[in-house]
């Protein structure tokens, strides 16, 4: 259906009028890889292919996660897709702790949930090339530049998924680094999860599927997966008696409805009550149907998206000084940016959408600025320039 996750934001799909063909199909990868990415959590192996497929969109030769639990430094998770057994043994057998990895030690300093570093950035080749774990495992995998987005950054864990070139690719651009940037929200989203099932000690490994509901901040249903529209279309979903849900276009209405229809019809149908509100960024529902077909989802995922890195709590105050912006337009401007759409942002403020739509545009002849995209990429930098010069952190996962 719709959506893939630029900056953060569950979007629509379908192409604007401004977007060539070239990006409309990286959007579509985008979402074919997030959907590996989300699907692992019930099929480990999805993983691997979710490693292959990252590492494409962003333009490396390999991806690879570094999983450190440093209350026991011998346990380190270390996966890449480019590589066999016996490398990842080897990696693990050499370097069971984080000691002499120039590159890794002076990211620690960058390193909160969501922050994307550069490796260029922390060390010079030369520098890297001088040390032992380039000599021993970097070299040998043709591995020199390196980037990264971090999933947890806690004293007693550190998680690292990083893309990888050689040295004759030289380093990543500016596309690369996009990509990374627009993933973060999601790799945050995924540790976090990955760590509420392991603290339930839930084996969902094996499950034959995940239904996906990908909604907006007002509960909205942006995108689902296949398994997900088939819940819908068996009518296996009921609203709650405070549900907010609501769906985002018109084919989703129709599946909603034909859903409430037979669900109405069907008494004994198998059904699972879909609430507004949800205590957590994400919400697991189980789904035991009475047809056991490969078709049929074992889980719901139901998935938020989260807010984009950096602090917005001052962005206001910094777009009235720098920009030249009203209290009314910058105060919208931040709304925007945390609501992603005209209508949710309207709705937070209290006013129409016609208003919204005329301070946009203000915004956009004071910023000279022509597409919101263009907006959410200016507000973003001004809020991560916030965060280095007051050096504010995002809180920890725990």
């Amino acid at each position: 259906m719709q959506s893939v996750a630029f900056g953060g934001r569950i979007g629509d799909l379908e192409t604007p009028v401004d977007m060539d063909f070239n990006t409309a199909v990286r959007t579509r990868t985008v979402i074919n890889t997030l959907d590996c990415l989300y699907g692992s959590l019930l099929d480990a192996g999805k993983f691997d292919v979710f490693l292959k497929r990252f590492a494409e969109i962003a333009a490396a030769d390999s991806a690879a996660l570094f999983d450190f639990d440093l209350s026991r430094p011998h346990v380190l998770r270390f996966t890449t897709s480019a590589y066999d057994d016996a490398t990842h043994a080897r990696f693990i057998a050499a370097f069971p702790t984080i000691e002499d990895k120039l590159w890794w030690e002076r990211s620690e300093r960058q390193m909160t949930a969501g922050s994307v570093i550069n490796g260029i950035d922390l060390a010079s080749e030369h520098e890297i090339k001088a040390t032992r774990y380039y000599r021993e495992l970097l070299q040998p995998l043709d591995i020199l530049h390196s980037a990264g987005v971090c999933g947890v950054m806690r004293q007693d864990a550190q998680c690292l998924l990083t893309i990888n070139r050689s040295e004759r690719r030289g380093p990543f651009g500016d596309d690369s680094m996009d990509i990374l940037r627009a993933f973060a929200p999601h790799w945050v989203r995924y540790k976090q999860l990955e760590q509420r099932l392991a603290a339930g000690q839930r084996d969902l490994r094996g499950h034959r599927g995940l239904a996906v509901f990908e909604l907006g901040v007002a509960f909205d249903v942006r995108r689902m997966n296949g398994p997900a529209e088939h819940c819908l279309a068996e009518g296996w979903l009921q609203r709650g008696p405070d549900s907010v849900l609501r769906m985002h276009d018109a084919r989703s209405q129709s599946l909603w409805a034909t859903c409430q229809r037979h669900a109405a019809a069907t008494s004994n149908t198998c059904t699972v009550p879909v609430y507004g509100h949800h205590a957590e960024v994400v919400a697991y529902a189980a789904l035991q149907p009475i047809v056991d077909t490969s078709l049929t989802p074992r889980r719901l995922l139901f998935v938020r998206p989260l807010q984009p890195t950096g602090n917005h709590g001052d962005l206001a105050a910094t777009l009235r000084l720098s920009c030249g912006l009203t209290v009314s337009e910058a105060n919208f401007a931040v709304a925007l940016r945390r609501s992603e759409t005209l209508a949710d942002a309207a709705q937070v403020l209290g006013i129409t959408v016609g208003t919204a739509r005329q301070r946009l545009q203000e915004i956009f002849e004071k910023m000279d600025l022509h597409r919101q995209t263009e907006l959410f990429q200016a507000l973003d930098a001004l809020a991560e320039l916030n965060d280095h010069l007051y050096h504010r952190a995002e809180q920890p996962l725990h």
